[in-house]
């Protein structure tokens, strides 16, 4: 599908113990990703189903602290969580500006800004390259429940290579101004193609979200 909810990000202090975690939580272990040059940060990956899967991302010790913040709250964080989403589109630049338009006054800010889009490339562990294009996925509006946009372009997807033992369910996300965040449902509209999921937004203290995900050994929720 070329477009729809692309994967999840659980985004951790550390990477290795999340994935341990993750392993006996969800009934399958996590595949190894990739280091991200630049970012300071290196991932694994759980498939949740055709065109989608589970990011666990967080420091890569094998490289030199970044210039900036890593993406996603890592350096912020005292435990791993669901910090944010992607959503695949051919054309990112467009559902940026829609996205940027529909929720400007969302966070009582002047604008939600998803950041300029960028090339990004990781090398797979097996050998080859990924390539892509994303928008800032440092910028996390409204608290990560507006998804970044994301575009792999003439790249496999890299769910093609994941094993489906996992499946999304149904995806909820918290706010203090659900209301207001609705659109975002019509925009993304459909999560997973002809599949029932699709994202839910309700009232909450702080912004949150949460996977309902069938695994090998039963029903869980992921936050």
């Amino acid at each position: 599908m070329e477009r729809g909810l692309d994967h999840l990000v659980y985004a951790t202090p550390d990477l290795e113990t999340s994935v341990e975690a993750l392993a006996v939580r969800l009934g399958t272990r996590p595949v190894p990703g990739g280091a991200h040059p630049g970012w300071g940060t290196r991932n694994a990956l759980i498939g949740l189903g055709t065109g989608v899967y589970l990011e666990i991302i967080g420091p890569d010790p094998a490289q030199p602290d970044p210039e900036g913040s890593r993406p996603f709250f890592i350096d912020d964080l005292t435990e791993p969580r669901l910090v944010t989403w992607a959503y695949r589109h051919p054309d990112p630049e467009s559902v940026r500006a829609q996205l940027a338009n529909t929720f400007g006054n969302v966070t009582g800010e002047q604008g939600v800004h998803l950041g300029r889009l960028r090339s990004m490339s990781r090398d797979e562990p097996g050998g080859g390259t990924l390539h892509w294009r994303l928008t800032d996925p440092s910028a996390l509006p409204a608290g990560g429940i507006v998804p970044f946009v994301i575009d792999w372009g003439a790249t496999p997807h890299p769910s093609s290579t994941l094993a489906n033992e996992c499946e999304l369910l149904g995806l909820e996300a918290r706010h203090p101004d659900a209301q207001e965040l609705q659109a975002l449902v019509h925009i993304t509209r459909p999560l997973l193609g002809s599949s029932a999921v699709e994202l839910s937004i309700t009232v909450g203290s702080e912004p949150e979200i949460r996977a309902r995900i069938r695994t090998p050994i039963g029903e869980i929720v992921l936050s």
